[in-house]
């Protein structure tokens, strides 16, 4: 048994053992989730040996990789950290020294792809190229030197044979549904192992943009506009917003496909409506200060980007101002409700499933690490809590939620719902019985027609 010791209430996280089986690793990270030890333990005792190394930070530290030893090494490993303000590799041994920072810049790995067969250079993908993309590079471990292995603009997911001696590359863009080649060691294609065809050729879908705009800070956010099919400037036109904006999301990317919604997207789009969606500050990947503004404050900082989102389509003759709409689900849900109650009513209809009402119902790791304790942040708990705004609800707002929702708790819209009803306020709720934190099977088709029927009758 290992002897993790004191405190209890503490995350156990990233376990590894090295590869002689003598040694087993562990970060430790305490409760308030901004202080890591990664810890060396003998197998043999369950002792610790030593603390190789700590990470500390006013916001959060957030371990979410163990620890890669090096190919036919005991005492060699990489780690993935984002203690400069980036996700990059970090090269030590097993007593603790730091050898080298392997990858460095104002980019993130997403992914790590492996050895070569040398073990002197890694595989990754990441963000360099730009942060909607994805592309795949070879690192000298030794220099830190990049070798760019994919070419074309989108999404890219690489993988290479035991040997090095090919690649398959399969991407997408926001104009290529799917290409799958086949690459040398020199990365030239030698064949082309599928060009899909358009799966949406025989709808009649309107353009699609990418673009940034700037927030009150001077902050680039990038958003995605879908039209109508037969959009007319002259005319105006109301929108929904597609929102999420929470850890660990990217909504924007140069992808032809971009989640599980993309359809019924371009369906509204065919009924008149303009489609919005804008990554928000907390999202990921944009380094470490983006990702931890919302630290303390969920649901505020969220807003103010969005809001700029608003503002940005009230400036082009061709929006509604008075027809805005919202969508999402879960942390989307969060936001589609915070949208309706703490915009002064920009917004007129809101419909989301799943939705965080107060983060006290939430779990524990996840809400803490970003908001602390209740006890420790009792005013960013009030300040996020929706039940403090439901005496602004003038608009039309729908409410979902699966009853057996094991990932958002049926408490927190139950809560709302009775909320509601002691102020007076109207609200549409349904929930979806025995469901949980999504709505499946044949049920999926009342969803969608009931959110569909929503904004077509409200919006």
């Amino acid at each position: 048994m290992l002897k993790t010791g004191e405190p209890l209430d503490q995350y156990l996280t990233n376990l590894a053992w090295s590869p002689d089986e003598k040694y087993f690793f562990i970060a430790h990270l305490n409760r308030d989730q901004n202080h890591m030890q990664f810890i060396k333990y003998d197998v043999a005792s369950g002792e610790q040996v030593k603390i190789l190394f700590e990470e500390k930070d006013n916001e959060f530290v957030e371990p979410l990789n163990p620890m890669i030893f090096l190919p036919n090494s005991n005492n060699r490993f990489l780690w993935l950290s984002e203690r400069d303000g980036y996700n990059h590799f970090y090269l030590y041994d097993t007593e603790g020294k730091l050898i080298k920072q392997v990858t460095q810049g104002k980019w993130v790995i997403t992914s790590f792809n492996g050895f070569d067969k040398t073990g002197k250079f890694i595989y990754i993908t990441s963000t360099k190229d730009s942060p909607i993309e994805r592309h795949f590079y070879k690192v000298n471990i030794e220099s830190g030197k990049l070798e760019k292995i994919t070419k074309e603009p989108g999404m890219h997911n690489v993988q290479k044979s035991s040997n090095d001696e090919y690649f398959i590359d399969s991407f997408n863009s926001l104009k290529i549904p799917r290409v799958i080649n086949l690459l040398n060691k020199k990365y030239e294609v030698v064949k082309n192992l599928l060009t899909a065809d358009n799966p949406q050729k025989e709808i009649k879908t309107g353009e699609t943009k990418i673009f940034t705009i700037k927030n009150e800070e001077g902050i680039e956010l990038y958003c995605r506009i879908i039209y109508p099919p037969d959009f007319d400037p002259s005319k105006k036109y109301p929108v929904i917003f597609y929102v999420y904006g929470g850890p660990h999301s990217q909504g924007v990317l140069n992808t032809f496909g971009f989640g599980s919604y993309q359809l019924w997207f371009k369906m509204m789009a065919q009924k008149g409506y303009i489609i919005f969606e804008l990554d928000n500050r907390g999202t990921s990947n944009r380094g470490s200060d983006f990702a931890q503004s919302t630290f303390r404050k969920l649901g505020t900082i969220e807003l103010k980007d969005q809001m700029a989102g608003v503002n940005y389509l009230k400036s082009l003759p061709y929006f509604d101002e008075n027809r805005f709409g919202v969508f999402g689900w879960s942390y989307g849900g969060f936001m589609t409700t915070s949208m309706m109650l703490r915009t002064n009513n920009t917004f007129k209809v809101g419909a989301c499933g799943g939705a965080v009402i107060d983060w006290k119902f939430y779990e524990v790791m996840y809400t803490e690490r970003y908001m602390d304790t209740p006890q420790s942040n009792p005013d960013g708990y009030k300040e996020a809590s929706l039940l403090n705004y439901v005496q602004n609800m003038f608009g039309k707002l729908l409410l979902v939620h699966g009853t057996s929702d094991p990932t958002v708790v049926w408490q927190n819209t139950l809560s709302f719902a009775k909320r509601a009803a002691e102020l007076n306020k109207p609200l549409d709720y349904f929930p979806y019985i025995g469901h949980g934190h999504g709505v499946s099977g044949r049920e999926a088709l009342h969803l969608y027609n009931k959110i569909t029927n929503y904004f077509l009758d409200n919006l």
